[in-house]
């Protein structure tokens, strides 16, 4: 599996973060596709045609190398090989200095820290090797694993705003974690 070029996998204690490679957009997208799973996501329709475009063009980047576009990050168990969830980071057109984060852990993964440990080691590297000075995290008020995610990797929460997601009011929360 081909890396893109100058990133080194980010190394955590249970996960190996690395580029999503375009042979994993059916994983991805079977757990994307999961009512669970997308409940509280933004995004629409999960088609693998589409992951496999958007993994192809990412191929010769690197995290937030670009403002603006995401950057999939596969979550992988050190210990198995097992591609448990992904990780979308892009540095903000209108800050700099920032980029937002993303996490998706597929539902056999779920409740064993991964995702936490997944938001702790790519902040890191975003605020250490990277230089950034903040990362933020926004999520439907409602999922409270996200949240709880969010808090135990030091984020703090910034801003509430109402709106609605898939019919129904909600509130957008914006955690941020400071260097």
């Amino acid at each position: 599996m081909e890396l893109a070029p100058r990133f080194a996998p980010i190394v955590a204690e249970h996960l190996l973060l690395r580029p999503l490679a375009v042979a994993e957009a059916a994983a991805v997208a079977a757990y994307h596709r999961d009512p669970t799973v997308a409940r509280y996501q933004g995004w629409g329709v999960v088609d693998r045609s589409e992951i496999e475009r958007d993994l192809t063009a990412m191929q010769s980047r690197i995290p937030c190398d670009v403002p603006g576009a995401w950057f999939q990050l596969a979550l992988v168990e050190r210990a198995g090989g097992a591609l448990v969830g992904d990780l979308g980071v892009r540095r903000l057109t209108e800050a700099h200095d920032a980029a937002e984060i993303g996490y998706t852990v597929a539902p056999p993964y779920q409740r064993r820290g991964y995702a936490t440990e997944a938001v702790r080691a790519v902040s890191d590297w975003l605020l250490g090797r990277r230089a950034l000075a903040r990362v933020i995290a926004v999520m439907d008020g409602r999922n409270a694993a996200s949240i709880a995610v969010a808090e135990r990797a030091g984020f703090a929460r910034v801003s509430c705003v109402e709106t609605r997601h898939g019919g129904a009011p909600t509130v957008l929360l914006t955690y941020e974690r400071r260097a």
